[in-house]
């Protein structure tokens, strides 16, 4: 998923890879967000989520994906719907709409 969200461009994204493969992954809640510990390069990002994905739910809600990183680090996969009950579908990453900041 968090490779999904690494695709299109933006500041940052080069060093946010190069973290992926130290990653340290925790669950948060149960609409699946996890916590996130990285080392690696520094990521100089303009905004604490530099990246959002979005996709509907079987219920036509929309689920947010939002990556955020302080410190130059990747630190949360925050996972939310918008009327905040838990998703009901799998997320596939395929179905993301990817927004940059």
């Amino acid at each position: 998923m968090i490779m999904a969200l690494l695709r299109q461009e933006f500041p940052g994204r080069q060093a946010l890879r190069e973290q992926v493969s130290s990653l340290a992954v925790a669950p948060i809640d149960v609409e699946g967000s996890l916590r996130l510990e990285a080392e690696g390069p520094r990521a100089e990002v303009r905004e604490r989520v530099p990246v959002e994905a979005m996709v509907e739910d079987v219920d036509g809600v929309t689920i947010h994906v939002l990556l955020h990183v302080v410190d130059g680090l990747m630190s949360e996969l925050e996972i939310y719907k918008d009327d905040l009950k838990a998703p009901r579908r799998e997320l596939s990453p395929d179905d993301f709409r990817l927004v940059v900041f």
